[in-house]
């Protein structure tokens, strides 16, 4: 047998093991959208981070704990992953004395209070739960934009929020076709899988993770 025979041979053995391991173990992580355009990494030490959302009149309407839902879900998600997060509970607080964030909300003043070196904003233009025009058929549906500012400057009182990072997103579930209410399940329940599947959508966008982890 030729070498040439025996070396593909072996390529082929290689390779195989390693289309083994990785099924095993997972395919290697791909980086996140948000470190892939501003070259940044929130998982650096010494780097704190605020989750903030505001929503629209018509989302809220439909879900009026929309955005301390976000904040609390999205935040304890980027913990997990080891990223600096400021408590939810501390932004709900904040939000009571302050007011909801709105278009007009200046990002600044957040930045400061709790000295954090980045702001996530999750703004909602249209979020619901039911197919469009039916009450009777389940498809969750959100989409807007999430926003990150970075805070600039040399002491804490003169620093501004600077916008680093502006990415539209869109999220249904499920994705390919609603689901009648009276399967089972319960509104209740697929509520709770949209803001998971929703929470999670926007969670990805800040930390590395598999592709296969969306599905």
């Amino acid at each position: 047998m030729s070498a040439a025979i025996i070396l593909s041979g072996t390529l082929s053995g290689c390779q195989i093991v390693v289309g083994l391991m990785q099924i095993a173990g997972g395919f290697p992580k791909n980086t996140c959208d948000f470190t892939a355009f501003t070259k940044k990494k929130l998982t650096k030490d010494g780097k704190k981070v605020v989750v903030v959302s505001s929503s629209s009149g018509p989302a809220q309407s439909e879900e009026p704990s929309l955005d301390l839902n976000v904040i609390g879900e999205v935040s304890r998600k980027l913990k997990t992953e080891n990223i600096d997060v400021v408590d939810p509970h501390l932004v709900a607080t904040w939000i009571d004395d302050n007011g909801e964030i709105t278009k007009n909300t200046l990002l600044e003043p957040i930045g400061r209070h709790f000295e954090a070196d980045y702001i996530i904003l999750v703004k909602f233009d249209n979020f619901g739960y039911y197919e469009e025009n039916s009450r009777d058929l389940f498809r969750g549906h959100a989409d807007g934009h999430v926003v990150v500012s970075e805070m600039v400057g040399n002491t804490w009182k003169d620093k501004r929020a600077k916008v680093i990072y502006n990415k539209p997103f869109n999220c249904k579930y499920p994705a390919n076709q609603p689901v009648s209410i009276s399967t089972g399940e319960g509104p209740d329940v697929y509520q709770q899988k949209f803001m998971e599947k929703l929470s999670k959508t926007l969670s990805w966008l800040f930390y590395d993770h598999r592709l296969e982890d969306e599905i």
